[in-house]
């Protein structure tokens, strides 16, 4: 049986900055965090719980958004994907992806969504902005399919909190920068 008793620190009690395995640089509370599966959510504290007279720590995760709170193993944080924003350098990739041609495929639609959903949930910014790039073209459509429009607005989600994270912007200007970037590439066309 799991015996779960909650011995949540007091805030008092947290250090100023957490240094954590895979994560570059010291943790503070307010930092902006990327989880792969969740997207920008903010480092919340540290909780502790005793499994069976095992201490275990986790961080703890806030995404505002969905009023969600995570808790992640201390020890595992690499391991789940956990990392900082994307770096400015890894911004500008974004861009270039944004810009370029959309890539066709002819694979059926049942399997091309498993991908596109594998690349939007694999936290990579490159690889979403692979994703927005190549369902943007019906991106807005009265007649886009429903799979398409879920992905793509997943996508939108997930890489717009990102570079909101980065750019200390609104979540809605960064979708409108992304927007405005794929629209240019399909007015260059």
């Amino acid at each position: 049986m799991l015996n779960t008793v909650s011995s949540a620190p007091a805030p008092a009690a947290l250090p100023p900055a957490l240094a954590v395995s895979g994560l570059v640089g010291l943790l503070s509370v307010g930092d902006a965090l990327v989880h792969p599966a969740h997207g920008v959510g903010q480092f919340d504290g540290v909780d502790a719980d005793e499994f069976d007279g095992t201490r275990l720590e986790f961080l703890r995760l806030f995404f505002a958004e969905r009023r969600l709170t995570l808790r992640v193993p201390l020890g595992k944080a690499q391991r789940n994907g956990l990392r900082r924003p994307m770096a400015p350098e890894t911004l500008d990739r974004v861009m270039e992806v944004l810009a370029a041609a959309p890539r066709g495929s002819r694979v059926i639609w049942a399997r091309r969504a498993v991908e596109l959903a594998a690349k939007v949930n694999s936290g990579d910014p490159v690889t979403v902005a692979e994703v927005l790039r190549d369902l943007g073209r019906n991106a807005g459509r009265p007649d886009q399919p429903t799979g398409e429009r879920v992905l793509f607005e997943k996508a939108m989600d997930r890489l717009a909190g990102e570079i909101a994270a980065l750019d200390r912007i609104p979540r809605a200007d960064a979708a409108a920068r992304i927007l405005d970037r794929l629209q240019q590439r399909r007015a260059a066309s």
